[in-house]
């Protein structure tokens, strides 16, 4: 972890906001992008803070109001960057039922916003019963879905069964914080696109674009 992220990671568990905000609009006054906000400070920051939690160094008010802080930032930074004018298509993300941890989540929604897509983000503990019906509404092409929990997996094959099922035959695109420590595809299958970084995000997105719209799975990703 870079020193900037671990100051961030120091600025999330005391509250500060402001201080937090700071850190973030010096790297981008220094010429960072949103690829680098999200990847070399906001996730490994947070990413940090979970590993202390894991250790008992942090307690779970100090984990909960360093979450409250980030997402905060998340959606500041989000409302200020401008989104390309483009015809990218339209993707819903969402956490499924009991699935709590959403901020990896927001991150990708407002990242694929800023590269032009109409996004509809869902938040946590989303029933699959009403996701089918928001998605069978809007007819995105992408479904986005995390998981972080080892207690929300039972769940995962029966959301992307149904969701690759619609007719419109959306992407469904898995990631969280299990898709980068375990081998998840056999919960879903050979067209699910497993995405364990947001760099991998950034290529799937590359090469959706070079293939007009039609990819489905790519090799490596899974």
């Amino acid at each position: 972890m870079n020193f900037h992220a671990e100051l961030l990671a120091e600025t999330l568990l005391s509250g500060d906001f402001k201080a937090s905000w700071s850190l973030i609009g010096s790297q981008r006054e220094a010429g960072k992008n949103s690829l680098y906000i999200y990847t070399r400070l906001l996730t490994p920051a947070m990413r940090y803070i979970g590993d202390l939690w894991e250790q008992n160094s942090v307690s779970v008010a100090d984990e909960h109001l360093a979450s409250s802080v980030c997402d905060r930032l998340l959606t500041h930074y989000a409302a200020g960057r401008e989104p390309l004018q483009s015809t990218a298509g339209k993707a819903m993300f969402l956490c499924m039922e009991q699935e709590m941890h959403f901020l990896g989540l927001k991150t990708i929604s407002s990242y694929f916003q800023e590269c032009g897509w109409h996004t509809r983000f869902y938040g946590p503990n989303l029933p699959l019963e009403y996701a089918l019906i928001a998605a069978s509404n809007w007819k995105p092409q992408v479904i986005g879905i995390s998981v972080s929990m080892v207690y929300a997996l039972p769940a995962l094959s029966a959301y992307i069964e149904a969701f690759e099922a619609l007719p419109h035959r959306p992407v469904v695109l898995l990631g969280g914080r299990l898709a980068s420590r375990y081998r998840l595809q056999p919960h879903g299958s050979p067209s699910t696109v497993i995405l364990p970084e947001m760099e991998d995000v950034q290529d799937w997105m590359s090469s959706y674009a070079r293939a007009g719209g039609l990819l489905r799975s790519e090799k490596g990703l899974g």
